[in-house]
């Protein structure tokens, strides 16, 4: 590593945990709910990754029905969904192993704040990281690049070759794009291969993951 710290941005879903059995109750529940129609299997594997409004309208709804299904997903999630979640095999080691080494870790998830500490806090990684960038509930910021420039603004990281995004969807490396940052796509998560194939690096398990950080460092 150079004398310069550098900074990891980690995605939360399909990144560090397997949150998709969660998602996937909250979301059918909600779309009950509101007697919506079922989209197929296919589409809602597709599901995890972007703000979940956004989902509401991309399935046909206004931006006014998104809101109020958006509050009913975030009711059911809190009951029953979050807990659904599983943490992906060696990410809580690596973490460890990637702290100790000296790089400074942060989130960078559209996950909503209070979800993401939760979850983080049931797989003992929160303390993990040095800061917890996360959406808003409630608020504008939802999107991947608003989140990337909370964190950024927040922990005053100013050079993009010092910083590297970690996560799963085209929104991880897109979102990360737009700041000149690089971007790993893991392929355990949620992505496809057509997403990866825009992401500078590409990694299929943690141990390779760690090999792509230091030959980045």
């Amino acid at each position: 590593m150079t004398k310069q710290q550098k900074t990891l941005l980690f995605d939360l879903d399909g990144t560090l945990v397997d949150s998709f059995p969660g998602i996937r109750t909250s979301f059918l529940h909600t779309l009950k709910e509101k007697n919506w129609p079922i989209p197929t299997e296919e589409r809602i594997a597709r599901i995890p990754g972007p703000p979940m409004e956004w989902t509401f309208q991309d399935l046909g709804m206004t931006q006014a029905q998104a809101q109020e299904a958006l509050k009913t997903y975030i009711e059911h999630y809190g009951l029953v969904g979050w807990d659904l979640s599983e943490a992906f095999p060696g990410m809580r080691d690596l973490l460890i192993r990637l702290k100790e080494q000296g790089f400074r870790l942060c989130t960078a998830t559209s996950k909503g704040e209070f979800f993401a500490e939760k979850v983080l806090r049931k797989f003992e990684m929160f303390d993990l990281f040095e800061f917890l960038g996360a959406a808003t509930d409630n608020g504008n910021r939802r999107s991947k690049p608003a989140v990337i420039k909370h964190v950024l603004d927040s922990v005053g990281l100013e050079e993009p070759s010092d910083i590297l995004m970690i996560g799963d969807r085209s929104h991880d490396i897109e979102g990360s794009k737009e700041f000149g940052i690089d971007c790993v796509a893991v392929t355990w998560g949620y992505g496809e291969e057509s997403e990866w194939a825009h992401a500078r690096y590409c990694a299929t398990d943690a141990e390779e993951l760690e090999r792509i950080i230091h030959e980045w460092a």
